[in-house]
């Protein structure tokens, strides 16, 4: 420092503690012999003893003990050294300056990242979606983390923007390419520097694992009644994507689902609606196909259909009596779901007539009109009975009818005579006040004959000349004898009312509501009766499939005649082929319809060849001079050669008007071909 005249005043130095005491005197010499004042003799003549000075700061006197400060919170006064000066001054004591650091220390290192999964060498199919997990750390946070597939940015996942000191991430992958691939994870910290990558080798393989599929419901063995409809709740997986669902009842084809999305979807949960409409031990088989067509049948499940109904019967007479060998006309009518298969009438214990259904199985309902008489006068009993498909059956009220002989006339009950009596006057009542007209009940929604899915949403309401007090929906199905309750509604302090209700019937089928409105004088009016069909709830994620055209006929081409049978989307038929004149039967044992054309297998019957083998002995006559010829022998059994030609598939495409398949075959050696069928007919 220099004071007012621009002298050094080296008093006003102190000696830090933190600083040698050499180093501080070698700074003071130096500055005093660069100094160009008048007191620069002054100072050099007292160079010596500044030295020695010096000499005495720097080394410590003999005995002298050395200290080291106590670490704490506590402030020393740093010691201080007199120098000569021209104006030597008191020196003064400089106050300790203390601070606080706030400015933000700048990160030094870089990043890190670890990548979790997937671990080396995993194997993955193409078009598989896979995740990778990676995570990483850094002291300022963390900014994005970046997926690169051999050396290709693939995808980019930012951190939140609070930017975390530690981020995971989960990054989904989708190879498009077979062979090894290299996986890279770099992670950026929020200055954007990088990380040293992380990476993992996976082999990309052919997708060539099939789909799992399985059936959620029904379990077990269950018992269904016939015409009832069955939900069938199955659902199917694959490392890719399912594409389409089907539904097997005892090996036949009978509906299949396709995926919402054209490349398919896993996981793909469905429910089938199959109606029950024959009796007996049914097999439940759903097969998934994925987007290679590499298919899987799910464990069967065995539902057994039984058959508790009895028809529902009508019979009616023209008149209940008739003179002897006179025709009475009886009218018979017969409903059932699994068919009816015959209606007799019956006199007494004697069938007096039999009609019986030419196809049961498709008859659901029959009349019959048929005649019944008698010569002998009397009292009959006449009832009917019908049968369904099933054997149940179910027999009418007997109906009394009369034969009368010729000329007789049809009793009548003489008038009974009222007794005449003579009573006392009965006492006049009081008349009360009549009460209003009773409400009036209405079924607002749905219509009459309506079709609906459970739960069915009933709008309903009540009119009243009074105060109402509550409304009331009340349901039931065929097979329920007596209406019940399915909700209230209060209506009181109010004279009309409008309610909404929802009903889910025990069963799904033909369903009747009514509703009945009642009124502070407890009069009751009900609604007419409304009729409709509540099916099953519809099929979740999939829209309902369109039945495939038909190819049911006969397909002719050159060496070849094909007889398809069509039922549903399955086909079955017969097969011919010529082969150097001679024709081969076969049969078609599967098949199916595409929505571009069909596919079948062909079985060819065994051919039967029988070898015999024949031997020649020549007869030698006594005094000839050549033997006679030799008559052939059966020498052994004729032994039977059984062939068959292979089996053959054919994949076949079809014109947009049905009349000609362009198919290409292969059969069960390798040998392949194409060929092209023209429609015969249409008609198997």
């Amino acid at each position: 420092m220099k004071d007012e005249g621009g002298s050094r005043t080296l008093s006003s130095f102190r000696l830090h503690p933190f600083f040698d005491p050499v180093l501080f005197c070698a700074i003071m010499l130096a500055d005093m012999v660069s100094s160009k004042n008048l007191i620069q003799f002054i100072a050099a003549a007292a160079l010596l003893l500044l030295l020695a000075s010096c000499t005495q700061a720097a080394a410590p006197a003999p005995g002298a003990e050395t200290t080291t400060p106590a670490a704490g919170p506590a402030t020393q006064t740093p010691p201080l050294v007199a120098f000569p000066t021209a104006a030597p001054s008191t020196p003064t004591p400089q106050a300790p300056v203390t601070g606080t650091l706030t400015a933000p220390r700048a990160s030094l290192s870089i990043p890190l990242v670890q990548l979790v999964s997937p671990v080396s060498d995993t194997q993955v199919s193409i078009s598989q979606t896979t995740y990778v997990v990676a995570y990483a750390a850094d002291d300022s946070g963390i900014a994005r983390i970046e997926l690169y597939d051999d050396n290709a940015l693939a995808r980019a996942e930012p951190a939140p923007p609070s930017a975390p000191l530690v981020f995971s991430a989960i990054i989904p992958w989708t190879p498009a390419n077979l062979g090894n691939h290299t996986l890279r994870v770099v992670a950026y910290d929020v200055s954007g520097k990088a990380s040293a990558p992380a990476e993992t080798t996976v082999s990309v393989v052919p997708d060539t694992r099939r789909p799992a599929v399985v059936i959620l419901y029904p379990l077990g063995t269950p018992q269904v009644e016939l015409g009832s409809v069955l939900p069938i709740q199955a659902a199917a997986i694959d490392e890719v994507a399912v594409t389409q669902l089907d539904l097997l009842i005892d090996n036949q084809l009978v509906t299949y689902a396709a995926a919402p999305k054209a490349a398919g979807q896993s996981p793909f949960p469905i429910v089938f609606a199959w109606q029950a409409l024959t009796p007996g031990t049914h097999t439940l088989v759903v097969r998934a196909h994925d987007n290679q067509d590499a298919t899987t049948d799910s464990s069967p499940v065995k539902v057994q259909v039984v058959d508790t109904h009895t028809p529902v019967l009508s019979v009616a007479f023209d008149r209940t009596s008739a003179p002897a060998n006179e025709p009475i006309t009886v009218t018979v009518s017969a409903l059932d779901v699994s068919g009816i298969q015959r209606i007799e009438l019956w006199a007494g214990k004697e069938i007096a007539s039999v009609t019986t259904s030419a196809n049961p199985a498709r008859q659901t309902s029959m009349t019959v009109q048929t005649t019944w008489q008698n010569a002998t006068a009397g009292d009959y009993q006449l009832f009917a009975r019908a049968y369904n498909a099933n054997g149940n059956f179910k027999e009418s009220p007997p109906q009394t009818i009369t034969i009368l002989n010729p000329g007789q006339l049809l009793p009548t009950a003489a008038p009974t005579a009222a007794p005449t009596r003579t009573r006392a006057p009965r006492p006049t009542a009081t008349p009360l006040l009549q009460p209003p007209a009773p409400p009036i009940a209405q079924m607002l929604a749905p219509n009459d004959q309506f079709n609906a899915s459970a739960p069915l949403r009933v709008t309903f309401g009540g009119k009243g000349n009074a105060e109402l007090d509550h409304l009331e929906l009340w349901g039931y199905t065929q097979d329920q004898p007596m209406p019940q309750l399915v909700c209230t509604v209060d209506a009181r302090a109010t004279t009309e009312k409008n309610a909404l209700c929802d009903w889910t019937p025990a069963t799904a089928g033909v369903v009747y509501l009514f509703a009945q409105a009642i009124d502070s004088y407890h009069q009751v009016s009900r609604s007419a009766t409304i009729s409709g069909y509540i099916g099953v709830p519809a099929v979740p994620l999939v829209t309902a499939t369109p039945m495939p055209v038909s190819f049911a006929g006969r397909w002719t081409a050159p060496a070849f005649t094909a007889t398809l049978r069509q039922s549903g989307s399955a086909l079955r038929g017969d097969f011919k082929m010529t082969v150097n004149g001679s024709d081969l039967v076969g049969r078609i044992t599967s098949g199916t319809v595409r929505s571009d054309g069909i596919a079948f297998h062909v079985e060819f019957a065994p051919a039967v060849t029988l070898t015999a083998t024949f031997t020649s002995t020549p007869t030698v006559t006594p005094g000839a001079k050549t033997p006679t010829a030799a008559t052939p022998t059966l020498a052994a059994t004729p032994t039977a050669t059984v062939s068959a030609a292979p089996a053959m598939d054919f994949d076949c495409s079809v014109d947009t008007a049905i009349t000609a398949l362009s198919c290409n075959w292969k059969d069960a050696r390798g040998r392949s071909g194409s060929v092209v069928f023209q429609r015969e007919s249409n008609t198997p």
